[in-house]
């Protein structure tokens, strides 16, 4: 039995979780989720801080929206956007004359004119919010879910679709080192690739073009002038400006204004940092930093509000935002934002619109999520689960570059010096919202965990406070504490389980926040316990320190494949903290994806000019190389967890959450070949499902030089690794191990050498078989037992093709291709967690409540049974409905709720949702459960309540690949309407309940004194009252598993006799001709009667005084029959008699036939022989003929109503003249049914 967890338990669970530090708080929608968030992580990941996490989010379905509800959607038209133009041309759209520019753009609002024309025809009001007219056709506006529909059945529209939301960061930030990681100054002196002449689009929260960092060297050299801009503005309309040669156009697309600088309150500046990471251009001898492409221009496409109490954006918005970085000729387009295991939708308007972006020749580098793995800080998935994936959207589209996020190498933080007598130290600190340190020198005094008593006699005005976070006291508690207390400043050692240099949250705070690590907050914290007098002196000073993560990659960077098992993300960049800019000439720390993806579009932006100067390529093919350029090259990152630390296996992380590796920028401007798929052309391969065990590619080696080129080929197979930590359970480690016993070969051969001519191609078939594939024991991690049997619902087939130069190190850069296949059904794990009710639940919330969050279900002992789910749709409070409550294990498409009878019929659909995500978790951002008032059923059928009885509440839904057979995930559910019943007995001052419910079950017993509960069971095991006396008032309740009860008040008595019932009417076995039948008598007891029922009908007694007893004297109406009147009556004391008494009920006379009578008699005839049929509802019948009986049939045991017909031939003495004869049939009531014949002689 599993135990019965209340559901709003969990509501309250995740709001505690997230108050205290910087999280987004996670929201409750009723009817869809369309919450998302940007690929954010405050703090430092490598070091113990926590996450930004996503949200859940849903595909939202019209059908199934409140019609009269205002929903975000953006109308697709059927023409072609006009990029299609230049992609037929094999041109970038802004390299089109300005007569073809005119005549695109010119083509396709004439469409949406007309398309708006005929959409306020048809009576429906959409007013425009956002046009797109070059990478999209279409418009976005507001519609009732009743004008979706007319507005889709319009010729001139493709398709209606709703708008996803994404989430701005919340919370507020080390190109120093990271700029080498990836090689960009070697990069930049070797071969001056600087991003000169290139243009990078960032759609964020914002830029401050002002900043120190952003300029160019040269600003005669700038690609896009401040003419070029202006023309384009005055062509198309844009809504945005020119700003300066760094910036040269932004616009904030959300507040439709010029505000382009992300400076609300609790700003994140996330924006200006992804900014500043792809193209500063600051003076590193002064203190400023350089992006990996210094040398670019920015447009600053703001698509967050300012707003501060609004931290949403809609998909349209970004894609006006990309729409207008197309017109303005960009290459590469960055995107730090996403939504959580997301699905690969290609008709999608965002997907569309990156699609088209890429076909236009722009690379898109998008971030691929900061949510790491399902079940992410809440317990690694089962090995049965293999679809752990939840890289987000829009990094899932195909035509995107998604990036995962490496550590950085060194911390760049700000420090303030700590002197104390002599002796002076320096230790770094995060800042926290609010105002910055004044610089000057503090004194430091240390107040505990920040609590009032703590400030007792101590002087702390115009001071800087140290508190340390050991208990429940939150941050904003201490931060306000202190603002109380006069401090100048609050420096806090968090909460151990939070790490180093947490990202606080707090409450507007008008003093200046910092977090340090947990040694140094330590160390502080001992000396001034001490004694020691500190004093600490801010003085604009940073301070470097060794990542203790390095090298490795970002605990939260989010794992592929897609749903459709897409191989996604496909490199890796330094996104674990990053030191960058700020607004207002400042710089900062911030960690994620966000981070990573800005330096791939930086290194994207050098490797474009490689591309543009020696392959004369456009569209796709342009970014194609460029992608194919930076993942060849890329290099590989061995997995150092805890396990593979252990198992020294020295094997790389999977593909599934680094792919292909760590960008290396000198590596792919100077290669001077690349390998990739024949079909794709991609330095990618998806394997998808393979075919039993067994799979092929071929790679293509294209040498780009006019010299010749020497590989050696060889190959790795790996899959996870897993553990079993519990006996029975086990669970996948999130960590690689080696495919031992399956084989590689390339061209037949395990290990081969290619050459390749210049300018020439070779074919590498790849040929993989994991057959006899084993694995480590999860037991015991050593001994090797085979991998199917490990991973029962099937495994990833992780590995890589490697082509290394034949000199070694100093030879040519070496290639990758990495490649991912799945071996097994991917159909087959389940997409629905199992229930409460039943073993093997990952979370263990799934199952069915009611209005109130409560489990149905339940048992007293918070156990639950899936037997005991049951509901009264009566309307009375208690479990008036039944709602279910699930967690997805997998992405499912077409969700369909519904309820079945007994007999597996379809009986009402409730609700359906096109696409529901995973309930991913992560460290509890996203909720484990899907829950929603569309899922209710509130007992109807068919507009009617419906009959008590059995049903299953049924949800269905498919995995997003091959039409794969759906699942469903089904509760037993009890509609049931009859109170239970119960009798009592007192035996003493003991209180026994006997209870009864036919249908669904008891679930308790509650005892009441004078009003008050003192007890309550799951039976009716005798309960004592001590002390109790007739004075006390004495009641109970029973309570079934659907919320049916019954209460009575019990007088104490120590009676022990049954009430003495005397039945004088009906008599016993005693037959009524009419239907209303007589129930009178009397009833004698030593106790009042607490209730006296009649075939449970409350019959009203009245007392006599003079006999001492009731009377009860009553009428009782039946249909013919026989009838077992059953009579209850219960003393005060709990005493029943209860007994039963048969009846027969008939009202129906029989029925006389006869059968042909002679025309004539003979004169010498003296009888006449007659067929007489007699029928009766009941089988007691005499027949007379003339007072002369001619059969009778008494009625036989068992008495119940048995039809009678029974034919006898009669003779019938006849004489001359008439002879009358009289029939006369008498049934079992005394019903006589007369017939006369007259016989002429």
């Amino acid at each position: 039995m599993k135990s019965a967890i209340i559901f709003h338990k969990w509501i309250y669970f995740f709001k505690k979780r997230l108050e205290d530090t910087k999280l987004p708080q996670p929201k409750f929608y009723l009817n869809v989720s369309l919450a998302t968030c940007l690929a954010l992580t405050p703090g430092l990941l490598g070091l113990g801080a926590e996450p930004v996490l996503a949200k859940p989010s849903v595909k939202q379905s019209v059908s199934s929206t409140d019609k009269h509800e205002k929903l975000r959607v953006v109308v697709e038209l059927v023409g072609a956007p006009a990029i299609e133009q230049a992609k037929k041309k094999g041109k970038k759209f802004n390299e089109l004359t300005k007569t073809e520019k005119d005549g695109a753009q010119k083509l396709v609002k004439a469409e949406q004119k007309k398309a708006k024309a005929a959409i306020s025809k048809k009576g429906v009001k959409a007013v425009t919010l956002e046009e797109f007219t070059t990478v999209f056709n279409g418009f976005s506006t507001m519609l009732t879910a009743t004008d979706v529909k007319k507005v889709e059945a319009l010729p001139e529209v493709a398709s209606v679709h709703v708008v996803n939301e994404y989430e701005r960061p919340e919370v507020k930030p080390d190109m120093v080192t990271s700029n080498g990681m990836v090689q960009s100054q070697q990069t930049w002196g070797d071969y001056g690739f600087t991003g000169e002449g290139t243009i990078v689009a960032v759609i964020d929260t914002g830029v401050d073009a002002d900043h120190r960092d952003f300029r160019l060297t040269d600003d005669s050299k700038a690609e896009l002038s401040q003419t070029e801009v202006e023309t384009a503005v005055s062509t198309f309309g844009m809504p945005g400006a020119y700003i300066n040669e760094k910036v040269p156009y932004a616009y904030n697309y959300y507040d439709e204004n010029d505000d382009i600088r992300d400076d609300s309150p609790g700003a994140s500046m996330h924006g200006m940092h992804v900014s500043g990471t792809v193209a500063a251009n600051g003076d590193e001898a002064a203190g400023g930093l350089k992006g990996v492409a210094p040398e670019a221009q920015v447009l600053g496409l703001k698509v967050f509000s300012n707003d501060p109490n609004y931290a949403s954006t809609y998909g349209d918005i970004y894609i006006k935002a990309i729409d207008d970085a197309i017109k303005l000729g960009a290459d590469v387009i960055n995107m730090s934002l996403g939504s959580t295991a997301g699905f690969v939708d290609a008709d999608s308007p965002e997907q569309q619109a990156v699609q088209r972006a890429v076909d236009n020749g722009v690379f898109m580098s998008i971030s691929a999520g900061n949510s790491a793995y399902f079940g992410n800080g809440y317990d690694l998935p089962y090995a049965d689960n293999p679809d752990t994936g939840v890289v987000g959207a829009p990094s899932v589209s195909s035509a995107s570059t998604s990036v995962a996020s490496l550590e950085n190498d060194q911390i760049q933080l700000d420090a303030f010096s700590v002197k104390s007598g002599d002796a002076t130290d320096k230790i770094g600190w995060k800042k926290q919202d609010g105002p910055a340190f004044t610089q000057g020198n503090y004194d430091l005094v240390y107040v505990g965990d920040g609590q009032p008593s703590q400030y007792v006699g101590k002087d702390v005005k115009g001071k800087i406070v140290l508190a340390v976070r050991d208990g429940s006291y939150f941050y904003s508690n201490i931060q306000q504490t202190a603002e109380a207390n006069g401090a100048a400043g609050v420096i806090v050692r968090g909460a151990v389980g939070h790490g180093d240099y947490v990202s606080m949250a707090l409450a507007n705070p008008k003093i200046p926040m910092a977090s340090l690590s947990i040694k140094d907050g330590n160390t502080l914290q001992q000396r001034l316990l001490a004694g020691e007098q500190m004093t600490i002196g801010f003085a604009g000073d940073r301070l470097s320190v060794t990542n203790g993560a390095a090298g490795q990659l970002s605990n939260f960077t989010s794992w592929g494949m897609t749903p459709n098992l897409d191989f996604k993300p496909e490199i890796s960049a330094p996104g674990g903290q990053i030191f960058s800019t700020l607004n207002d000439n400042q710089y900062g720390l911030m960690s994620g994806t966000s981070m990573a993806a800005p330096h791939v579009a930086g290194g994207a932006a050098l490797v474009l000019e490689r591309v543009d100067r020696d392959f004369n390529l456009t569209g796709t093919a342009r970014v194609t190389m460029a992608k194919n350029l930076l993942i060849n090259t890329s290099k590989a990152v061995t997995d150092i967890g805890p396990l593979n630390k252990q198992l020294q296996q020295n094997l790389p992380y999977t593909p599934r959450r680094g792919g292909a590796g760590l960008m290396q920028l000198h590596a792919a401007v100077s290669t001077p070949a690349i390998a990739y798929e024949k079909k794709t052309k991609e330095a990618k391969v998806a394997l998808k499902e393979l075919n039993r065990s067994k799979a092929t590619f071929t790679l293509v080696v294209e040498n780009l030089s006019d010299k010749a080129v020497s590989y050696n080929v060889s190959s790795s197979l790996q899959t996870d690794l897993a553990i079993e930590q519990t006996a029975g359970l086990v669970q996948n480690a999130m960590e690689a191990q080696a495919l031992e016993n399956a084989k590689v070969t390339v061209n037949g051969k395990k290990v081969s050498t290619v050459k390749v001519k210049p300018n020439a191609k070779v074919e590498l078939k790849v040929a993989l078989d994991v057959s006899k594939a084993k694995v480590l024991n999860p037991k015991t991690l050593d001994g090797l037992v085979p991998a199917k049997d490990v991973f029962e619902n099937g495994y990833f087939v992780d590995g890589f093709v490697r082509l290394t130069d034949v000199n070694g190190p100093e030879g040519n850069p070496s290639l990758v291709v990495p490649f991912v296949g799945f071996e097994g059904d991917w159909g087959k794990a389940p997409i629905f967690d199992a229930s409460i009710y039943e073993d093997g639940s990952f979370y263990e919330v799934s199952g069915m409540v009611d209005q109130t969050g409560n489990y149905l279900g339940s048992n007293l002992d918070e156990s639950v049974s899936a037997d005991a789910i049951a509901f009264s749709p009566d309307k009375d409070g208690s479990k008036d409905v039944a709602v279910p409550v699930f967690s997805l294990l997998r992405n499912a498409k077409d969700v369909k709720y519904r309820i079945v009878d007994e007999a597996g019929n379809v009986v009402r659909t409730l609700f359906q949702d096109e696409e529901l995500r995973k309930n991913y978790f992560d460290g509890g951002a996203n909720t484990p459960y899907y829950y929603s008032a569309a899922y209710t059923w509130d007992g109807q059928l068919n507009g009617k309540p419906a009959p008590a009885g059995k049903y299953f509440y049924e949800i269905e839904g498919s995995i997003d690949y091959m039409k794969k057979q759906a699942q469903t995930l089904r509760f037993p559910v009890k509609v049931d309407y009859t109170d239970p019943t119960f009798t009592t007995k007192w035996q003493g001052e003991s209180l026994a309940v006997q209870a009864k419910d036919e249908f669904s079950g008891i679930h308790s017993v509650e005892y009441f004194l004078n009003g008050k509960s003192v007890a309550k069971q799951a039976d009716g095991k005798a309960y004592t009252f001590t002390g109790v006396s007739d004075a006390d008032q004495v009641s109970v309740r029973v309570v079934d598993h659907a919320g049916n009860s019954m209460t009575k008040t019990v007088a104490y008595s120590t009676d022990a006799d049954k009430p003495g019932v005397f039945v004088n009417a009906p008599l016993a076995l005693t037959p009524y001709a009419t239907s209303v039948v007589p129930v009178a008598g009397t009833i004698q007891d030593a106790s009042a009667i607490q209730s006296f029922q009649v075939d449970g009908v409350d019959v009203p007694l009245t007392w006599d005084d003079a006999k001492k007893e009731h009377i009860f004297d009553t009428t009782r109406t039946f249909a013919d029959g026989v009838h077992k009147l059953r009579f209850v009556a219960e003393d005060a004391a709990g005493n029943v008699a209860n007994f039963q008494r048969a009846i027969f009920v008939d009202t129906t006379p029989a029925v006389i036939e006869l059968g042909k009578l002679p025309k004539k008699i003979g004169k010498k005839q003296t009888s006449v022989d007659v067929a007489v049929t007699v029928k009766d509802n009941f089988d007691e019948v005499k027949l007379v003929v003339n007072g002369d009986l001619k059969f009778s049939q008494a009625l036989k045991a068992p008495y119940e109503m048995r039809s009678f017909a029974k034919t006898q031939t009669v003779t019938l003495p006849v004489t001359s003249g008439e002879n009358t004869f009289t029939f006369e049939a008498t049934d079992l009531a005394g019903n006589v049914t007369t017939k006369t014949i007259t016989l002429v002689k």
